[in-house]
């Protein structure tokens, strides 16, 4: 155990101080263009976060309360509201808007207003609005009723032609470059007021894009299991415990069982590289977990109750994979810590079959969206360093060990996600007792059954 560990903190020291020495690129492609992405109405952050996911990298989102102060200074102090729906009420609106693109030194600005329409239905209405007086590029409706996914795809129908014409070619970046001394002061002049902009909104544009901090393009997404940063699980979890002999002989081996003891539980998962273009490394992750029934008692027969603790700890690192456009494949491995521990006086303790496991865990698991939830599926090998007092009693003892886990993961909001999982842990054991030892058996099954209930943050 204590070799493990130390691998383990030195592994973990290793991708903090990469994480620490590794340059970040937080600025985009240097003469990109930019836009104003607005939205008012419900749930107006997370449809922005959405657009902006599908902006091109060479293409900047200037900061959201940068814009808002143009708007107020163009004059438009309130809402737009269902006027922008209306052609024959909105054109002041418009005139407005286009004048705060002007003052915030943008090519364009995607104005948005999240609303129940007349069928009662939630949309979100958008315009592009830029220094063209004619026919607005972008006029129309998305509907909000749906999955995000579903959401995704129909901004990307809506906005992707126009955003892709506007979008400068990512070779083409450097090309504002003056090739020689005597343009050099023209060219200052022409681009000055635009460069000023973009300078002073890369740091906001970061922000914009959901956090992709340096990954050239947004590779990382807040929020999504493939390139979270962090997530963290709470939840309550109902456990049992089923122990018993194979060709038990002497009287003196107790069987065990529970099910349906509460317990709380807390994990959590950290990939400090995540941001970052760095193979390997940008998928691991730290992870550990904690779990401990509450109240846990046992009894032989109709004595009385007797305290028992069953906890566990888990520690380790794992190996993030997007598979796909969305599917997730993590490779893990690390410690296990597994107690249960009847408290009985000094006779009994000598049958209950008291445990602590101390285990190398090494395993798969796969998250795979079905429609609006997500299926999770997971295996695991567990190989015993130390088994406890129940297996010191018998010769020869030797113990393995398996895991499995199924859940559904149902989202809840923007990170937030319910989840119902279900893990099985099994050992099963042999033994190679003697003639007259005073433990004698052929092996034992020892199975661990949770169902939890759990909400979750994913960053």
């Amino acid at each position: 155990m204590s070799l493990c560990g130390r691998i383990l903190l030195g592994l973990s020291a290793a991708t903090v101080t990469t994480f620490a020495l590794s340059p970040i690129a937080l600025a985009a492609p240097k003469g990109s263009k930019s836009i104003a992405i607005h939205i008012e109405g419900p749930n107006a952050d997370d449809i922005r976060e959405d657009i902006a996911s599908l902006v091109p990298e060479t293409l900047k989102v200037v900061d959201a309360d940068a814009f808002s102060k143009s708007l107020r200074g163009a004059g438009q102090t309130k809402p737009v509201g269902d006027a922008l729906v209306a052609k024959a009420q909105r054109k002041k609106a418009i005139d407005r808007i286009r004048k705060a693109g002007k003052a915030a030194k943008v090519e364009g600005v995607i104005y948005g207003v999240s609303r129940t329409n007349k069928k009662k239905k939630k949309e979100v209405h958008l315009v592009y609005v830029d220094e063209n007086a004619g026919d607005l590029a972008v006029d129309g409706a998305v509907p909000l009723g749906g999955s995000r996914d579903d959401r995704k795809k129909a901004l990307e129908e809506l906005l992707g032609p126009t955003l892709s014409q506007i979008a400068p070619a990512a070779a083409a970046a450097d090309e504002d470059k003056p090739k020689d001394g005597g343009d050099e002061g023209d060219g200052a002049k022409d681009g000055d007021d635009e460069k000023d902009g973009d300078d002073g909104d890369k740091s906001a544009d970061d922000g914009d894009k959901g956090g992709d901090d340096g990954d050239k393009g947004g590779k990382r997404k807040r929020h999504d299991p493939r390139s979270a940063l962090f997530s963290v699980e709470a939840g309550v979890e109902f456990t049992g415990r089923w122990f018993e002999y194979s060709d038990p002989v002497t009287q003196n081996l107790r069987p065990y069982d529970v099910f349906g003891q509460p317990a709380v539980s807390i994990s959590g998962e950290v990939y400090p590289l995540a941001s970052t273009d760095i193979p390997v490394l940008k998928g691991l992750g730290i992870t550990a977990g904690y779990m401990l029934a509450l109240g846990l008692n046992s009894a032989v027969g109709e004595g009385d109750p007797i305290s028992t603790t069953y906890q566990r700890v888990n520690l380790g690192l794992r190996e993030r994979l997007s598979i796909g456009e969305s599917a997730v494949l993590g490779i893990s491995a690390g410690l296990r810590l597994l107690t249960f521990e009847v408290d009985a006086p000094e006779a009994l303790a000598r049958t209950v079959p008291n445990v602590s496991y101390t285990l190398v865990r090494g395993g798969l698991d796969l998250r795979v969206p079905a429609g609006p939830v997500a299926l999770a599926l997971g295996a695991d090998y567990l190989f015993p360093l130390s088994s406890g007092p129940v297996y010191d009693r018998f010769a020869g003892a030797s113990v393995q060990g398996i895991g499995a886990m199924a859940g559904v993961l149902v989202p809840v909001t923007t990170g937030v996600e319910a989840r119902l999982l279900v893990e099985y842990a099994r050992f099963f054991s042999s033994f190679e007792p003697a003639i007259g030892d005073p433990y004698v058996a052929g092996g034992a099954i020892d199975q661990y059954l949770g169902v939890r209930l759990a909400g979750a943050y994913v960053y």
